[in-house]
């Protein structure tokens, strides 16, 4: 079985839900996707990961970080680094905080200390709404200096967020799309 139709049986074996949900975003839904479910399971990180790398090497983009927002990106970020180490792929990998830190160095932004300003970089997510946390993981990272030159996400929940960020410039590239789930 190929590696995107066995991430798609995993995140419908953990990550969808169908019921009355509160989103992040405050509107109501239907349905509930919560990547953090498979993100978390070893298999489901290793497939995200290597997906994830051919996504980005896919869009021909040159970068030299991928991350996201703690907490729905951390597990992406690390398997997403994991997976270009092992293809001899030369990217770091760095977190947004929520905020900047209150103590120490003060940054929002963590990385593992060879990412310099300047660098080009991919924004990672697990699902993108309205694009709200993806878009607050961008401009931190360009306030920290950084070049970013797309995002990509594993669901796009197919209400906006992409167009949104298209709007602000951001080109952003989903695994998977909403229909992809509910079609299955």
């Amino acid at each position: 079985m190929a590696h995107r139709e066995r991430l798609l049986e995993l995140l419908l074996q953990y990550s969808y839900q169908e019921g009355d949900f509160v989103l992040a975003s405050g509107k109501r839904s239907k349905f509930y996707i919560d990547v953090r479910k498979t993100s978390l399971h070893a298999e489901g990180a290793t497939l995200i990961g290597e997906l994830l790398v051919d996504l980005i090497q896919a869009q021909g983009w040159e970068v030299r970080g991928v991350g996201g927002m703690t907490l729905g990106a951390d597990p992406l970020t690390t398997a997403t680094g994991i997976a270009a180490y092992r293809r001899g792929i030369d990217w770091t990998t760095f977190l947004v905080r929520k905020e900047p830190k209150d103590h120490g160095t003060g940054r929002q932004v963590e990385t593992a200390g060879d990412l310099a300003p300047g660098a080009k970089v991919v924004v990672l997510d697990d699902t993108i709404t309205t694009g709200g946390s993806t878009l607050k993981a961008v401009r931190a990272m360009e306030r920290a200096g950084f070049e970013v030159v797309g995002a990509a996400c594993v669901v796009d929940r197919s209400e906006g967020g992409i167009e949104r960020l298209a709007n602000e410039g951001i080109t952003t590239i989903p695994l998977f799309r909403l229909e992809d789930l509910r079609g299955a």
